[in-house]
């Protein structure tokens, strides 16, 4: 089916040349100070038939120059061109030197790169950012505004110097895509029935990151409204996403006022930004697509799960100087919402958890749940009157409902906590009818909730339990898997070891499930084989 384009909005990252050596960093830098006299001013130049305002600067780095560079002191400058084109439009590039052994020139720290293990041994880097620019963009006019410099300074710069594809240490730490909404239709991604507010309600809060949905409303409801995704609940939405990402929905700075009138800024964008600092890592330039992929899929699939029109239409989607109401000739796949089922999963989670309570388990989930939600655990064993191990041991035993980062316990997630509160607020809760009062409030049947876990576990792996030629079972598992530990794909030994304890949750002898062969995928979709047993201990 056919959906709206995206726009590019931000993007930052660096472009690393390497076929010239440092030449290109001499040559701007002879440039600048022969043909400008330390500064170009401001130049008006065409390109590719959009007009751009161009300047070329330098400022003061932070590498001394080695003992060959004739620089006439004791810091390496580094060189700043600035680019305005249309409406919002604009490109800054930062060309610095990299070279083996490079030397902080205050300190004489050494600043490790890339090229002190690289051959060959010398680079430039131009770090770029801008906005409402392709990728590809950056690339194609650095060149081009070097040239148009250098005829304006009267100086000879080679044409091939930051011409043609970058290196392969070339990468993208930021990049945003967006669409322009209709403000009607904004409303529905950030109501109470939007997926943002639906994803802060159900996500699990992972080890080491939490999902996060910052608003402001200040001057209206929807200001800025962003939710924060980790890379385990992004995966979680697209299974084939590794990418944690921010979904955003915001409008300028200074909201416009009054009735829908001819200013498309009177509508909020609504985009996704991947960043660095989401993901512990860079983006290799050579793989902008992949990234790129992620964010569109994000992107529509988000409006398309709030019940937003993807199609191009102008009752939806407002045009803008950078963003344009078309079809795109990137064709996403449309999923389904995932979130009805990872709410079905948790409301089951919660009825067999709460079957199979001790007494010390109600008295820490009555301590969690009225108390904000979390608390770390030395907190729970003396409220509760239990030592520490007994908390420990209660935490494993509830490990379905409640997350422990060790010095901070709470629950999986916002629906299981208000659920929970819920059902211990209520004058009827006892231990023995708990599960009876969880299913009748979220209308699970309390005798199929243990089952349905390992259907849960079958159906998010495309699993399967069959028979094989020799009579006995095995487990064929039709997804991406992988024995090592740090790698994209979910681990083999992770998987097979949340099948056991579905297994186990739904009264099977997990011994039964040990004994079964498994087959899975490896990362080139190759079919493996083994044994349950020898991948789980």
């Amino acid at each position: 089916m056919t959906h709206v384009a995206t726009a590019p909005h931000e993007c930052e990252g660096n472009l690393v040349y390497v076929r010239n050596g440092l030449s290109p960093y001499w040559a701007v830098g002879a440039l600048l100070l022969d043909g400008f006299d330390g500064y170009s001013g401001e130049i008006d130049v065409e390109v590719g038939g959009e007009e751009w305002t161009v300047n070329l600067k330098y400022q003061k780095g932070g590498i001394a120059p080695r003992l060959t560079d004739n620089v006439g002191g004791d810091r390496l400058y580094e060189y700043r061109i600035g680019a305005y084109g249309d409406g919002e439009r604009k490109a800054n590039f930062l060309i610095q030197p990299r070279f083996e052994n490079m030397r902080h020139y205050e300190s004489g720290d050494e600043i490790s790169n890339p090229f002190d293990n690289a051959d060959p041994d010398e680079a430039v880097n131009v770090s770029f950012g801008g906005s409402n620019l392709e990728p590809e963009e950056y690339r194609d006019l650095l060149p081009e505004f070097v040239q148009a410099l250098a005829q304006e300074g009267g100086k000879y710069v080679n044409p091939e110097y930051f011409d043609g594809e970058p290196h392969q240490f070339s990468n993208i730490t930021t990049y945003e895509r967006y669409v322009r909404v209709t403000r009607n239709m904004g409303k529905k991604l950030v109501g109470r029935t939007g997926i943002m507010h639906r994803l802060l309600t159900l996500c699990a809060t992972e080890r080491g990151s939490k999902f996060e949905y910052k608003v402001d409303n200040e001057e209206i409801v929807g200001k800025n409204h962003r939710a924060i995704i980790p890379k385990a609940d992004a995966k979680r939405l697209v299974g084939e996403h590794t990418l944690g990402k921010q979904l955003k929905h915001y409008h300028p700075r200074h909201v416009r006022d009054g009735e829908e009138n001819d200013d498309p800024l009177y509508h909020p964008k609504v985009g996704v930004l991947v960043k660095k600092s989401l993901n512990g890592h860079a983006f290799r330039w050579s793989n902008r697509e992949t990234v790129r992929r992620e964010i569109d899929e994000t992107l529509i699939n988000a409006l398309s799960w709030s019940g937003i029109p993807t199609q191009p239409d102008a009752t939806t989607f407002v045009s803008d100087d950078h963003f344009s109401v078309r079809a795109s000739e990137r064709a996403v796949p449309l999923y389904d919402d995932p979130t009805p089922e990872m709410e079905a999963e948790q409301e089951s989670l919660l009825v067999t958890t709460l079957r199979d309570m001790t007494d010390s388990d109600v008295e820490v989930l009555e301590a969690l749940a009225t108390e904000g939600g979390e608390k770390h655990p030395a907190d729970l064993a003396t409220e509760t009157d239990h030592g520490l191990s007994t908390i420990y041991r209660v935490l494993q035993r509830l490990d379905d409902v409640v997350r422990n980062d060790n010095a901070s316990v709470s629950f999986v997630s916002k629906k299981v906590e208000q659920e929970i509160a819920a059902i211990v607020e209520s004058t009827e809760f006892q231990i023995e009818n708990a599960a009876d009062r969880a299913a009748k409030l979220l209308n699970v049947d309390a005798g199929q909730a243990a089952s349905s876990a390992w259907q849960q576990w079958l159906n998010k792996y495309a699993a399967d339990v069959v028979e094989a030629a020799n009579g006995e079972k095995k487990i064929r598992i039709d997804t991406i898997l992988s024995r090592l530990k740090r790698t994209p794909e979910p681990r083999l030994e992770d998987i097979l070891s949340d099948a056991l304890e579905a297994w186990r949750k739904a009264g099977r002898d997990p011994v039964e499930l040990r004994e079964m062969a498994v087959q899975w995928r490896d990362a080139k979709k190759n079919w493996q084989a083994g044994k349950v047993s020898a991948v789980v201990a």
